[in-house]
């Protein structure tokens, strides 16, 4: 939730980024005054830094589960092979 009446917002719309669509910035008050351009040149260097998000990384627990379910799984497959061939 945005407070507050009086504030000098900056929206950049072509971010060069998948993710994204736009980006909002805040002016601080104190740089209310500065020259509308070189906050737009800033805003736009500060929305190109930003990249694609690292990808997440896995934790052992989950490589550990993972491993588990396949395990499961193949298991699984196995006794139903066996089932049906020895049923049929």
């Amino acid at each position: 939730m945005i407070k507050g009446v009086n504030r000098q917002v900056l929206e950049v719309t072509n971010t060069e980024n998948p993710y994204f669509e736009k980006i909002i910035f805040f002016v601080k008050p104190e740089y209310a005054g500065e020259d509308r351009a070189k906050l737009k040149k800033e805003a736009e260097s500060l929305s190109k830094v930003t990249q694609k998000p690292p990808k997440s990384r896995r934790t052992k627990k989950e490589i550990k589960y993972l491993v588990f379910q396949s395990f499961l799984c193949i298991a699984a497959g196995v006794a139903v092979t066996f089932l049906i061939n020895y049923f049929i």
